[in-house]
């Protein structure tokens, strides 16, 4: 993914050289149900966390990378199995989850329990990563302070069909006690938007959204 500029959408990191999979509604074959897609905002957890360090996507400065996508099956059937994963579908998902742990991790821990082969739940990854806009000021590189009701009415407005409801926000205490933003939850019934249930929601009225800089 690298650095992304003045764009709303996953999307656009997935159209690079032509590399766009299948639409979302033609990828799963799971029943369907919850899921969640889980983002992360890199810069602010690579400046918190300092174990993230040598992480490909603090290295490159990305700016947004997906942790995982939990597909409401159960957690952890995996037992160390690792994703197999074709080398154009690995071009494709390196630019939204760059780290090979993280993909091993989310894999064993969600995708496995899924009745889903690797290849097809990544393709979902992919595909709703694909198709969910975010605010702008995620992709600037810059940092904001933005109030979570003006932050949520940006995502239903950009996104078609979805609802407050829709998204779960998740902060950590800066080392000034500021709420920082390092995670959206986006859920989803099937592969139309859901409500999220088992919410964190623990931003507060305002957060910061941390650009690196």
């Amino acid at each position: 993914m690298g650095k992304v500029n003045k764009t709303t959408s996953f999307g656009a990191l997935l159209i690079i050289q032509g590399l766009m999979l299948t639409p979302a509604n033609a990828a799963s074959t799971a029943k369907a149900g919850q899921r969640v897609l889980m983002v992360e905002m890199t810069p602010a957890l690579c400046s918190m966390q300092p174990t993230r360090a040598r992480m490909r996507q603090c290295l490159e400065g990305y700016s947004l990378t997906v942790s995982g996508l939990d597909m409401g099956y159960g957690e952890r059937c995996g037992r160390g199995s690792e994703p197999r994963l074709t080398p154009l579908q690995l071009k494709v998902v390196n630019r939204i989850m760059p780290d090979t742990t993280v993909r091993s991790q989310t894999w064993q821990r969600y995708g496995a329990c899924s009745p889903l082969s690797a290849s097809r739940y990544f393709r979902q990854i992919t595909n709703y990563a694909g198709e969910l806009k975010l605010p702008n000021e995620l992709n600037t590189g810059n940092s904001y302070t933005v109030s979570k009701s003006r932050f949520i009415s940006q995502m239903t407005r950009l996104n078609s069909g979805m609802s407050s409801n829709s998204v779960d926000l998740i902060c950590q205490e800066g080392s000034r006690r500021q709420s920082i933003l390092t995670d959206i939850h986006v859920c989803y019934e099937g592969s139309s938007f859901g409500t999220c249930h088992n919410v964190v929601d623990n931003c507060g009225s305002q957060f910061i959204i941390s650009g690196g800089r």
